[in-house]
């Protein structure tokens, strides 16, 4: 074995002393080497290595200046200066610097380098980074030394204690070391006394020794560059220029007194080639679009070789553009405290790759957008900023006009505002559906927030594309687990807006954060916004008590001078996409005078809806065009619209229109006059949007059943809930509700052909519109029967069948009941009423609350009433006729929880239930209690009622096949039962794991069969035991 590094290292010097030696030597040389290889004498090649001097080379790395004293508090400017003496370039990694106090023979600290490589014939600043000020940034450095180093020419050492630097004026050692920790090179500072000028230097002369001979001290510092006195050779070539051209470059430089030869460095390429017929060279077979880096050195008559040129870079290109961009215009900044934040005009180039900052001369960076943050900048001093455009083929343009600015103790409202957070939703596959961040630009300017990270919680994400939102605009982040991938962006929409398009958050303005944990529903949490350059620029703070379902949390800007928004309110009305006025500062006022108010307004009056029109406003600074109904602000419409349609209104009433225009500085014309428009009420239809792919979870159901009627409304934002069965007429109804104050909607199918006939709206009995839950619905021999809340909502069939379709139906009686009213069903002369218990959401009365015969508790009613014969109605012994006063029933059957729909029959009786949007449905069903005596009393309204179990402790329940989730209403239609369901309507339909379109007809007699097969087995198992 032997050390691969020495080898490497004696090479290069048999080839760099070779220049000086004669041939005989230099052949004896090559001779001892081989003899040394072939008997492994490892310690001639560790001599090789750290006697250099013994053999003429001089080490591969060198110490060739160091400032022990620096200006500024801390001195946070010291640095130790090192040369690549070789013509390859050294990967530094696992490195050490290494600093010698009393021990010269064993270094005090070693400070690692990692991820650094020193090019052939170059330097490289290692910059002690105080432990105590360690965010000093590069052009500070620059500025206290008055150089231009890039990050590629420094390393910083990242000091760990308060007490490490360099000593001012006590003997210390300072040495470079390879990876095994043995010094390459060493260097004394203040030997013979003090070298503790401040930003001087002391330089060291590159010899054939591992230990430096110093020059002299107090020197001028020159980090990043050997000065001629350091080295034995020519100077350095200058002026050096690189021309691109087709797969190659040509190469010119100014000559140099005493070279004979050029010596040129390529990157990325390990070839070299020497020049020594001039001062120009092409070099050949490069590739087009790849950025070449130059160097060049200078050789003269002996051989000697001088430190490397500054380093040029071009790309080759198939078709030259030497052309470069315009230089950038309009630089602007806006302080803060410890930062500038700077903006300058978009450059028009179509080649344009982007942007690079300087400060102070020193390149901070590139952007690709036109906008960029410096920090951390110190308070009380100004910096000179300036931008060049710089396009694809690596031509950069002259720089812009100089800005000097600095951080300010007034901190400015930020440019971004979050101004919305909705942490808790409705829930797909668990989780959190639809939580978003709405992010508004207070500024006159578009920002692009590539780049930008947006951190809450646990998850911290990056925004890598291209984002723009425009001035005084807002952009929703829609923040969601992995497993919410499958919804789609509608699905956002109609959870906020349902179906009110206008006010949809178009793509453009939606961004999903995915695979995210989302927002916290509880404790304090923070959600924060940096810069690409990892700066806070905003911030909102929220806390669990301000969090509910569906709702946001909204907050205004700062106006303490911080970055954290000012907190509202909790619980809001969600309205993401539409800031409101007192959410952001007003804008900058150029003028006075309010907008000419819309033109031409006109309004066409549609079936639940309203198209407004107007003509365009043509003066420049229009911000928004307001439109208020009824006298309020409905929405505010960009500039670049003529037309906006409303929505969700409520049909055969009058809706009162007016607009206004508002400009940039915030004045609004004066409103327009008045229009009066009467919209009908929606039309109803039927579409199927998902087709039932029968899922093989529930084969069992589908080898007794088939697709029913599509359900009707289901695009018209239609809740379904209660079904019901008028066989006079062999229709099918449904009754459905509506979550935005519009009145629920009674729709009419044919059975037989499954065709929707007509719908009607409902109203109260006094005229006013029915916006009930509408849980339930039965017919009895002449009424129709909405079970809803705490109330029974009778209507004439009469009326409904000489409604013609959006027709309105009124009430002809609200009848209160001891229930939570949920379903009904009307059977042999006996009105059912069902409550659903469920114990977080849908709790019960405690007095429904019934241990039953087998010891289990329910918690849930179902009252029977007897109809009168003679009008089909409730008799005045079971009800006053008060609202006030609940109808007393002549049965009460206490059942089994989440009951959603029920059908009494002679045979039995069968419950529905159901509760959750990914929970599956199952039917239970029960000989009919009636055939008993009762088990019991309870008291109502002061009387004694018979009370029977729905427990199966008499008859055993049948539990049937499980079947899809989230049903509704269930009917009997001749032999099939008809079941409803609310999982295909827009409320639900994007967060169930089954949306069904479609009615469900299942056999009833391959039901009951399945039934009597079970009663035979359950009863032959008795007898055996």
């Amino acid at each position: 074995m032997f050390n691969m590094r020495a080898t490497a290292r004696f090479s290069i010097y048999l080839i760099k002393g070779g220049n000086k030696m004669g041939n005989k030597l230099h052949k004896w040389l090559i001779y001892a080497v081989a003899v040394l290889l072939a008997a492994g004498n490892i310690s001639f090649l560790f001599v090789a290595k750290t006697k250099a001097s013994e053999t003429g080379a001089a080490p591969a790395l060198v110490i060739t200046e160091i400032v022990v004293k620096s200006d500024g508090e801390g001195q946070p400017y010291e640095y130790v200066e090192i040369y690549n003496t070789t013509s390859n370039d050294i990967n530094l990694e696992k490195y050490q610097l290494q600093y010698f106090t009393s021990n010269m023979s064993n270094p005090a600290n070693r400070w690692q380098i990692t991820n650094k490589t020193i090019k052939a014939k170059d330097t490289m600043v290692l910059w002690l980074k105080k432990y105590d000020d360690p965010n000093v940034p590069l052009w500070e450095f620059n500025t206290n030394y008055n150089v231009l180093l890039t990050k590629d020419q420094v390393y910083e050492v990242k000091l760990t204690s308060s007490a490490q630097g360099l000593h001012d004026s006590a003997l210390r050692k300072v040495g470079i070391a390879g990876v095994d920790g043995v010094p390459i090179s060493t260097a004394l500072i203040n030997e013979g006394g003090a070298d503790g000028f401040t930003n001087r230097s002391v330089i060291y002369q590159i010899a054939n020794s591992a230990e430096m001979a110093k020059i002299e001290n107090n020197s001028q510092a020159t980090p990043g560059t050997v000065i001629p006195t350091q080295y034995n050779g020519p100077a350095a070539p200058s002026e050096i220029t690189a021309a691109p051209k087709n797969q190659a470059v040509l190469l010119s430089w100014e000559a140099i007194e005493g070279a004979v030869a050029y010596k040129i460095y390529v990157s990325p390429s390990s070839e070299l080639k020497t020049v020594s017929d001039g001062t120009s060279y092409t070099i050949e077979g490069l590739i087009n679009g790849q950025v070449y880096e130059f160097r060049i050195t200078s050789i003269d008559s002996e051989g000697n070789e001088s430190p490397s040129s500054p380093a040029v870079k071009t790309t080759p290109q198939e078709i030259v553009d030497t052309e470069a961009p315009a230089p950038p215009t309009g630089l602007i900044s806006v302080s803060g405290k410890d930062y500038v934040t700077l903006s300058w005009n978009k450059n028009s180039e179509k080649d344009l790759a982007g942007y690079s900052l300087y400060i102070n001369g020193t390149v901070y960076g590139t952007s690709e957008t036109n906008s960029t943050t410096v920090s951390p900048l110190k308070l009380g001093r100004e910096y000179t900023f300036e931008v060049t455009a710089f396009d694809f083929a690596g031509n950069e343009s002259v720089k812009s006009s100089p800005l000097i600015a600095g951080p300010s103790e007034t901190v400015p409202i930020p440019q971004l505002l979050i101004t919305e957070a909705v942490p808790d939703t409705d829930n797909y596959a668990g989780y959190d559906a639809f939580e978003y961040i709405e992010v508004f630009n207070n500024s006159a300017q578009q920002v692009d927030l590539k780049g930008y990270r947006i951190k809450s919680g646990n998850w911290n994400m990056e925004i890598t594309d291209t984002l723009i939102i425009d001035s005084w605009d807002s952009h929703v982040f829609w923040t969601r687990r992995q497993e919410i991938a499958p919804i789609p962006s509608l699905a956002f929409n109609h959870y906020y807006f349902s179906s009110y398009k206008s006010k949809y958050v178009d793509d453009a303005r939606l961004t999903i954060l995915e695979n995210i944990g989302g927002l916290v529903n509880s404790g304090t949490q923070t959600v924060t916004i940096l810069n690409p350059q990892g700066v806070e620029v905003v911030k909102a703070n929220y806390s669990g008590d301000l969090v509910s379902l569906g709702n946001s949390i909204v907050f205004s800007y700062p106006k303490d001078g911080s970055i954290t928004m000012e907190t509202l309110a909790g619980h809001h009305k969600s309205t993401p996409g539409w800031v409101e006025e007192n959410q952001a500062p007003p804008r900058t006022i150029a003028d006075e005078v309010p907008p000419f108010g819309p033109a031409n307004i006109r309004a066409e009056a549609g079936h639940g809806e309203v198209r407004v029109m107007w003509d365009l406003n043509e003066e420049d600074d229009i911000y928004r065009y307001h439109i208020y109904k009824d006298g309020i602000l409905e929405f505010s419409v960009l500039p670049s619209k003529q037309e906006y349609t409303l929505s969700l209104l409520m049909g055969n009433k009058d809706v009162v229109l007016e607009m206004a225009v508002e400009d940039i500085s915030g004045n609004i014309s004066r409103k327009s006059a008045p229009i009066t428009v009467r919209p009908a009420h929606q039309l109803i239809t039927q579409e199927e949007r998902t087709p039932n792919l029968r899922d093989p979870k529930y084969q069992g159901l589908w080898d007794i059943s088939e697709d029913g009627p599509i359900i009707p409304g289901l695009v018209q934002d239609l809740v379904p809930q209660g079904i019901a069965y008028y066989k006079k007429e062999d229709w099918v109804l449904t009754i459905n509700y509506l979550d935005d104050g519009r009145p629920g909607t009674l729709t009419v199918t044919n059975a037989t052909t499954g065709k929707l006939l007509k719908s009607v709206t409902l109203y109260n009995t006094d005229g006013s519109p029915y916006t009930g839950h509408a849980g339930g619905l039965t017919v009895s021999k002449e009424h129709g029967w909405i079970a809803s809340e705490n109330y029974l909502f009778q209507f004439k069939l009469s009326d409904l069948v000489k409604a013609k379709s959006n027709d309105e139906i009124q009430f002809i009686n609200q009848i209160p009941v001891p229930v939570n009213a949920a379903y009904n069903v009307y059977d042999e002369g006996i009105l059912w009423i069902g409550e659903f218990y469920e114990e977080k959401s849908y709790p019960t009365d405690p007095s429904h609350h019934l241990v039953n015969r087998k010891g289990i508790t329910h918690y849930a009613w179902m009252i029977g009433f007897d109809l009168q014969s003679s009008n089909d109605m409730l008799s005045k012994k079971q009800w006053s006729g008060k609202l006030d006063e609940p109808a007393i029933p002549d049965y009460v059957l206490s059942t089994t929880e989440k009951v959603q729909g029920a059908i009494v029959q002679k045979k039995g009786i069968t419950l529905s239930t159901s509760y959750g949007r990914a929970n599956d449905s199952v039917l239970y069903r029960y000989e009919h209690p009636l055939k008993e005596a009762a088990h019991g009393t309870v008291s109502v309204g002061g009387k004694e009622v018979p009370l029977w179990f729905l427990d199966g402790a008499g008859s055993k329940p049948r539990e049937s096949i499980e079947a899809i989730p989230m049903p509704e209403g269930i009917v009997v239609v001749g032999r099939e039962l008809y079941v409803l369901f609310e999982s295909g309507a827009n409320k639900y339909r994007y967060t169930t794991t089954y949306p069904m379109d479609r009615m469900l007809k299942i056999d009833l007699k391959t039901l009951m069969k399945d039934d009597k097969d079970i009663i035979k087995e359950e009863r032959k198992n008795s007898k055996g035991e």
